[in-house]
Formats: structure tokens, sequence, C-alpha cells
């Protein structure tokens, strides 16, 4: 299966970046079909059909870890791209 990294680095305080993470849970929730599980206070795990991903909080990075299934391989480009595009905007915006 592919397995891809990724590093999105901020400026928050560490419950600020729960926050914003819980907020977009929703849209994961229902526009993507994702289990949203937040297991301790920093690791946010994500489930769908064909994809797993781990969200770690650490105090200037968040850094996600991706599993994909093999129909969704052939995505791998994009898909790290709108994680990443996704994200970052998350942690860069000025709350809502």
């Amino acid at each position: 299966m592919p397995h891809f990294d990724l590093e999105i680095p901020h400026t928050l305080e560490l419950p600020d970046v729960r926050t914003r993470l819980d907020k977009a849970r929703g849209k994961l929730e229902t526009d993507y079909g994702a289990t949203c599980t937040w297991q301790g206070q920093d690791k946010l795990l994500v489930a769908r059909p064909g994809l797993k991903a781990t969200v770690s909080i650490q105090p200037t990075m968040l850094h996600v870890d991706v599993e994909l299934g093999l129909l969704l391989s052939a995505l791998l480009g994009g898909i790290r791209s709108g994680i990443t595009k996704q994200l970052t905007e998350l942690l860069t915006s000025s709350p809502a």
C-alpha cells in the first residue's frame, strides 16, 4: 500500500490546533465519509475506505502519516497536495 508523510508547520498554541482540527472533522465526515477519532489530546485518526491517516499535533508542526489503498494510489499526488493545502489553510487562517 502506498504511504507518505507530511509535515505542516504552524505557530499556534496546541489547544488552538486541536480546536481547528475539531472544526475540520465535520467536513471530513460529511464530504468524504471519513471516521475521525481522537486518540489522546494530540493524535487524530482519520479512516475511510481506501485511506488511513494519523494526524499528530506537535509544538511547531502537524505530522501527517497517510496510507492509501490500491484504488487511491493512482491519485497519490493529488491527495498529498490537497491535504497539504487544506491543512496549511486551516492552520494559517484567522479563527472563525
